[in-house]
């Protein structure tokens, strides 16, 4: 019986629906935090989903995951927008993006306290530019490992180590100003 995956690669438009529906918040969120902009990021995600229907046949099971593929996709679609005049961490939660969970932490104070932390990061994150920006949301936000990220990006493995070095680095020095203004 075929998979989801074959039955998109066939033409199969339901099936494209399914992947769509699957994928739909995953690219949105992604495109956000690299353009930092809703407006740039909805463009993004219809622009990826119409690349993935027209370059459906261009997938390869054997060479990566389908969400790698996505993200490759996703990544170079956002590499051709402006980025946003407004910062990505103004109210995140306003724009109906879905944060990350944030692990370990029940007391409210303590909620509390990692919202600020974790919208003072977006705010540096914004700073930094979309290459910077793309590795540090393929690793910590969606979780891809050093080799995804390398595959993804069309990028070798060492390449992507000194650019996650490197941002976190800046995000470190950005954090520390932010805690001296505080």
């Amino acid at each position: 019986m075929p998979d989801l995956t074959e039955n998109w690669q066939h033409g199969d438009v339901d099936a494209f629906e399914t992947l769509y529906r699957q994928y739909e918040k995953l690219v949105f969120r992604t495109a956000y935090l690299i353009t930092g902009s809703k407006e740039a990021a909805e463009d993004a995600l219809q622009e990826v989903f119409v690349s993935v229907w027209r370059s459906r046949h261009t997938y390869n099971p054997n060479k990566g995951k389908l969400t790698t593929w996505l993200h490759r996709i996703t990544v170079n679609q956002c590499s051709k927008k402006k980025p946003a005049k407004t910062p990505a961490a103004v109210s995140l939660e306003e724009k109906g993006i879905d944060l990350p969970e944030m692990k370990h932490s029940y007391q409210p104070e303590d909620v509390l306290i990692n919202k600020m932390e974790y919208d003072r990061l977006l705010q540096a994150m914004d700073k930094l530019d979309t290459i910077h920006r793309s590795v540090l949301v393929l690793r910590y936000f969606n979780d891809l490992s050093y080799q995804e990220i390398a595959e993804a990006l069309e990028i070798p493995l060492g390449t992507v180590k000194s650019r996650l070095n490197q941002s976190l680095r800046y995000l470190k020095e950005q954090m520390n100003v932010g805690e001296a203004e505080a």
